[in-house]
């Protein structure tokens, strides 16, 4: 029942949800890592939940993230779980706030708590590949170009990095491939309720970048980057 009020409040588009990875992963994240999610409730109602992975990073990958983000770290949880490594980084994948309880502090105090599942459980590390907000309403800026945008306050004009930023995290790159989604015409019609009658590139709804449509070889595929931050525990 609880996870059937997690799904209600997704925001994914369904396009994104036909990731390979999340689709083979996601939901044995409450199963198999049951300590690393959570959920904030007011009585019956869920104000908000927070997913994370435990990961085992060599000092190599921890200086050079991979640019597969956030597809990388689900699926490499489950491959350091099968070969027994011994974690030492928390990596957040999703954080989700109920839109009537948006505004409150709700994140900080989400963010707050990853910090201390990450201390709880002695990792030395907190990493998070984001999703920024508003990047969806210009897709075809880079993202290099897009993280350093500023508002009129001299402040990050990304709602989501700001709110990383002002919690104290740091950017460390962007990951220019962190989510890879593949299909055919057909398949991205039915996700998008578009058309796609000739091949290019085509901007729709909440992409961070535009996808690419070939009727030749009658395929689809979208590649978001997402950008790499950083926590330190220490705080």
């Amino acid at each position: 029942m609880l996870l059937e009020k997690v799904d209600a409040l997704n925001v994914w588009p369904e396009y994104i949800l036909n990731d390979r990875i999340n689709m083979e992963y996601w939901e044995r994240i409450y199963y198999e890592f049951p300590l690393f999610q959570f959920f904030l409730m007011d009585g019956d109602v869920l104000v908000a939940n927070g997913n994370c992975v435990p990961l085992y990073l060599t000092k190599s990958e921890r200086q050079n993230l991979s640019d597969r983000g956030w597809d990388w770290a689900l699926e490499k949880a489950f491959i350091d779980k099968d070969k027994q490594s011994k974690v030492n980084t928390l990596c957040a994948l999703q954080i989700a706030v109920n839109k009537n309880y948006q505004g409150q502090g709700i994140s900080k105090l989400l963010l707050r708590f990853m910090k201390a599942i990450a201390r709880e459980q002695k990792l030395k590390d907190f990493i998070l590949p984001i999703r920024p907000s508003m990047k969806h309403l210009y897709p075809l800026q880079r993202m290099e170009d897009y993280m350093q945008w500023i508002n009129e306050k001299g402040q990050p004009y990304d709602s989501w990095i700001r709110t990383h930023l002002n919690n104290g995290a740091k950017i460390v790159k962007v990951c220019k491939e962190s989510m890879f989604v593949d299909g055919t015409v057909k398949q991205w019609e039915e996700w998008t309720g578009y058309t796609f009658q000739s091949s290019g590139k085509y901007i729709i709804p909440f992409a961070l970048n535009p996808i690419e449509i070939s009727i030749e070889t009658n395929r689809g595929v979208y590649i978001e980057p997402n950008v790499w931050m950083q926590y330190n525990l220490d705080d």
